[in-house]
């Protein structure tokens, strides 16, 4: 079946099509200054790519012709399956214009169609590219028949090809970026060209990428003949790496999660949780979200006369230390302070504290250290001057000045970018800028968030989302009766552990009035739990509860013996990680962990070769070295299990003066085991948070309704709709944020909706 039919335009009535529709370079596209400049690093990227990817010249090819390019995508859904690739003049899809798709389908060469290229000798648009809107037009047709589309990092082009060439229906199937890192999170390269290189060319190839090379310098720039060798390889490389990776991410349905050594479990997760939400990823990024800059202008007047403030307050400080630091002066002659002293050097804060006020260090790991958590426990007015300073410089430098450069100045919004595996668990992270780290205790900054004119944000965070997951993977009964039965886990867990009734352990009294020994008991609960969460050690936990390691410990005891169910957790946990180098969640994504089959110490020879060797006594063609002798190991792990601190360095010191390097992994294997729990209930966690998302994003009353998802935060997902909707779309919101885990959790699910003009602003009754 065709396509479609498109009537053929002569070159020259393309050209001007062209040259209407371009225009001049897009203004938000890099700068670059210098006519001989431009021309020697086109020059030179010319040649690099000639010589690392001229040999495939023949391989590749650049469709400048309308029935070219519908025979070819005409191939693709022959096929069922294209993968495609887009090259632009910035990282923004929005702003940057788009300088071509690159496509593959197998059977044909890897093809770059140019749209936007520009002469950089005269800045006007290169004869002989297709029209926007005839490519524009093929590939929607293309997209309407449901093919298999394989991407890498699927949002970005997803967006840059609905944005720039106004596709409706464009979508994802197969996302090789997202299907790598659930492949292997800890993957140290999750590029294109590396992964390909690592997996399909068996490491043999050459992962040669954008790099330095064009750094500076967009793509629109670089001249088609040079340009499609680079661009119309990516397509072709994405569909090798995507052969590769179905061997592997295929889920059957009548298999368990754990088959084929956990990978169904991990597929089930890459089909119905991180696929479905590519989609509302991008809406996401593309809706973005309203800023008051007015706002803005307002807190930078504020927080600066406040900076100005501490500012004066710390020289306040050291006057009264004015003739220690006079002193100092004259008998260090060439000294780095400045003067007054800087506020922002630590070279001269270490000195005024270290040097001249002679302050005891209370870390022993950076003695002269003038970080936050040092300073907190220094006791002293400058020390306290300092970090009411940096509190303030940090909103003013991270947030209040530096959001207002964030702001699309079409709209007046801010897209940043979200990562739907930011952190090895699976939990998102967005940058540029970060919404999920603005501070939650300093409602200003994020008040410069409002809702679009004549709609409200709106708001659902799940109760206790992350001890409920903990409740249903240990099993506790008693966990789970307190759920059941409507009561307050940490109060729970206090009463308990503290031997008293739950009410004693709840924060108001039924009058509404603060119970101040509850509220303790609670907190200490609170944190014994969480502590075990996130894997805080009990001496993390002890500071956090004021109080001493001790008490901290007798308190985690008590609740291990009223809930056996979560030290067993802890311990099956590490089990699965030691046994089988992973954990894994409710839904089967894996946390690999591999340090935690490590062995304590590896001992090897310092220099490769033990010592006094005649390298000439080795057999020629690679006899293998000899190991450490497993007398001297045992002679060594004997003295080791014995030692701590200072006196396990000696031993390791005496093994060197004998050759043999010894390896202490206690560091990474105790670090392994401090994510085992965190990794299965965070991780757990975060794909709660996405089914919700897809189930909100995706659902057709809503959209009917005018509402829009803006911005997830961990546990709570944020987004704005008609004012007069309000009422409606909370009720939906919430069923849909509620039934997105019902498939694996019997812990009742509950969230709390919030609807405001102002992100953290006065709440809105409906």
């Amino acid at each position: 079946m065709a396509l479609f039919e498109v009537p053929k335009r002569s070159t020259r009535e393309q050209d001007k099509i062209i040259a209407n529709k371009v225009g001049n370079p897009s203004k938000n596209a890099p700068v670059i200054k210098g006519g001989n400049d431009i021309l020697g690093r086109i020059n030179q990227i010319k040649a690099m790519v000639e010589t690392k990817l001229g040999k495939y010249k023949d391989r590749y090819i650049v469709i400048q012709d309308e029935q070219e390019l519908r025979d070819y995508l005409q191939a693709c859904v022959d096929n069922g399956i294209i993968a495609i690739d887009t090259e632009t003049e910035g990282l923004d899809p929005i702003l940057n214009k788009i300088a071509g798709p690159c496509i593959y389908t197998p059977g044909k060469k890897g093809a770059y169609i140019p749209l936007n290229h520009i002469s950089y000798i005269t800045q006007e648009i290169i004869p002989g590219q297709l029209p926007m809107d005839v490519v524009s037009s093929l590939f929607e047709d293309m997209f309407n028949f449901h093919i298999e589309v394989i991407m890498f990092n699927a949002k970005f082009d997803i967006r840059v090809l609905r944005n720039q060439l106004k596709l409706k229906n464009v979508y994802c199937t197969w996302d090789c970026y997202l299907a790598a890192r659930l492949m292997n999170e800890n993957e140290q390269s999750s590029g294109l060209k590396a992964l390909h290189e690592k997996y399909v060319l068996n490491g043999q190839g050459d992962a040669w990428g954008y790099g330095s090379l064009f750094q500076g310098i967009p793509f629109t720039l670089i001249p088609i003949n040079t340009a499609y060798l680079y661009a119309a390889r990516d397509p072709e490389i994405t569909y090798e790496l995507y052969e590769y990776q179905k061997q592997f991410l295929y889920y059957e349905p009548d298999c368990l999660p754990s088959d084929r050594n956990g990978m169904n479990g991990v597929a089930w997760v890459f089909e119905n949780i991180e696929m479905p939400c590519v989609e509302v990823v991008a809406d996401m990024e593309d809706a973005g979200v309203y800023f008051d800059k007015e706002y803005a202008h307002e807190l930078s007047e504020k927080y600066h006369k406040e900076q100005e403030t501490c500012l004066n307050e710390f020289y306040e400080c050291l006057k009264q230390y004015e003739k220690e630091i006079n002193e100092y002066r004259l008998n260090n002659p060439g000294n780095k302070l400045s003067d007054p002293i800087s506020i922002s050097s630590p070279t001269q804060l270490a000195i005024l504290f270290y040097d001249i006020l002679k302050v005891k260090c209370p870390d022993t790991n950076s003695p002269r250290g003038t970080g936050e958590e040092i300073l907190q426990k220094i006791n002293n007015p400058i020390a306290k001057a300092i970090l009411k300073y940096r509190t303030v410089d940090k909103l003013l430098g991270t947030y209040i000045d530096k959001l207002p450069e964030c702001v699309n100045p079409n709209d007046g919004r801010i897209h940043c970018s979200f990562n739907q595996y930011g952190a090895n668990t699976g939990r998102f992270s967005s940058s540029e800028p970060n919404l999920q780290n603005i501070p939650s205790h300093n409602k200003d900054i994020r008040k410069m968030f409002v809702a679009s004119e004549g709609y409200v944000l709106m708001s659902s965070d799940y109760s206790q989302q992350e001890p409920k997951v903990m409740t249903q993977m240990c099993g506790d009964k008693k966990m789970l009766r307190a759920y059941q039965e409507g009561k307050d886990l940490y109060a729970q867990i206090a009463a308990i552990a503290f031997d008293t009734e739950y009410e004693n352990c709840l924060e108001f009294y039924p009058d509404g009035t603060t119970n101040k020994e509850g509220k303790e008991r609670r907190t200490s609960a609170k944190s014994i739990l969480l502590g075990i969460l996130y894997g805080r050690r009990i001496k993390s936990v002890a500071e956090q509860l004021h109080t001493t390691k001790e008490k901290a410990q007798l308190i985690q005891d008590k609740i291990f013996k009223g809930f056996p169910a979560i030290p067993k957790f802890e311990k099956d946990s590490l089990h699965m990680a030691e046994e089988l180098g992973y954990v894994t969640t409710l839904w089967g994504r894996k946390r690999r962990l591999p340090d935690l089959q490590l062995p304590e110490y590896e001992f090897k020879w310092k220099d490769g070769t033990p010592p006094d060797t005649d390298l000439l006594d080795f057999d020629m063609f690679g006899e293998e070295i000899p190991e450490v002798p497993l007398h001297r190991q045992d002679y060594y792990l004997r003295k080791l299990d014995r030692a701590w601190g200072k006196e396990k360095r000696s031993i390791i010191d005496e093994a060197l003066k004998e050759g043999i390097l010894i390896i202490d992994n206690g560091g990474k294997i105790a670090d392994a085991e401090r994510q085992c729990v965190n990794s299965r209930i965070q991780g757990s966690a975060a794909d709660m948070s996405k089914l919700a998302m897809i189930l909100v994003g995706k659902d057709r009353e809503l959209k009917e309704l005018g509402f829009r998802l803006l911005i997830p935060v961990h546990d709570e997902l944020i987004g704005e709709c008609p004012k007069e909707n309000a009422k409606k779309v909370s009720e939906r919101f919430v069923l849909l944020m509620s039934k997105a885990a019902e498939s694996k959790l019997t812990v009742p699910i509950s969230c709390d909706v919030e609807i405001t003009e102002r992100w953290y602003g006065e709440r809105i009754k409906i």
